[in-house]
């Protein structure tokens, strides 16, 4: 469990799929306390060893949206911390409490085996899921924690700021970039990426001037409008690959994606970053209405 503000918030390597630093979770703590993301329901052991190592008891549990490795834990730690109460987008509650079309749609996009791997997504029963909306604040003592709509990666997305920090969790509003993989890839899967949406969100989150942007993908990076639109520019510059690309030439194309994010890393594409690589080419091919041949 690394420190990233005194005291206050601290980074969980959730060891996804056994890879270390590639998804992250937040502990903010106070006189109450909240996990911001849960990584997959496979990585639960993995977090649950680390809270308990640290003694610390959850108030809430919020995943930031309905993608696996953000809310698959959210049931095990729900049941493990019997008064926690968790906390999503109104739009995501649904998906948490009743899971069957959450699951079914990551299907259609990983393979009807990827369970196995992710590991089974439960429901939460009702009674301990609480809806949140854009600009709503929970206060956690000192700490004050707003969240913010940030659609457009997924539309039941929240970002959130923690006050006295100035720092934005940004769940998956903003491309990734490793920490052993510096290249930055934009995080456009199916089956909802909306690019203007993606655009508008990473500029609400530019705009609140905050000290670091925290991420899923991996760490604290730069909050500044400078780099927001670098992020933007690298998104658009996908899509304009790709919207020129026909659909014998896909494969083509992501090779010469996969090349370039090469020579900005200056090593290898390793399975983690080809895994958000194929993804988020898929997302981007579907908003652009052309076939996904590979």
């Amino acid at each position: 469990m690394d420190e990233i503000a005194a005291r206050k918030i601290y980074m969980i390597d959730t060891v996804a799929l056994g890879f270390r630093r590639i998804v992250a979770c937040y502990l903010i703590m106070d006189e109450r306390t909240a996990l911001i993301d849960t990584g997959y329901a496979s990585s639960l052991s993995e977090i649950i060893s680390e809270l308990v190592s640290h003694n610390v008891r959850l108030d809430y549990i919020i995943p930031t949206h309905v993608h696996l490795d953000h809310c698959g834990g959210a049931a095990g730690l729900a049941r493990h911390f019997p008064s926690a109460k968790v906390m999503a987008l109104s739009s995501a509650v649904k998906h948490l409490i009743n899971p069957e079309r959450l699951v079914e749609s990551v299907k259609l996009v990983y393979g009807p085996d990827i369970l196995n791997v992710f590991g089974n997504v439960e429901p939460i029963p009702e009674e301990r899921v609480q809806a949140v909306s854009d600009g709503e604040v929970l206060r956690l003592g000192g700490s004050e924690l707003t969240f913010l709509y940030t659609p457009g990666h997924a539309p039941h997305q929240i970002s959130i700021h923690e006050s006295e920090s100035n720092m934005v969790l940004t769940a998956d509003a903003v491309p990734a970039q490793y920490p052993d993989f510096r290249a930055i890839i934009p995080t456009t899967p199916p089956p909802s990426f909306d690019p203007q949406q993606y655009e508008e969100s990473m500029r609400r989150l530019g705009r609140l001037n905050a000290r670091q942007f925290l991420t899923p993908h991996y760490g604290p990076t730069e909050a500044t409008m400078e780099r927001v639109e670098k992020l933007i520019l690298r998104t658009r510059n996908w899509i304009s690959i790709l919207s020129q690309a026909g659909g014998d030439e896909i494969g083509h194309t992501m090779e010469t994606l996969r090349r370039g994010l090469e020579e900005e890393a200056g090593k290898p594409l390793p399975q983690y970053a080809e895994n958000l690589l194929r993804i988020s080419v898929m997302g981007i091919l579907k908003y652009l209405g052309k076939r996904q041949l590979f």
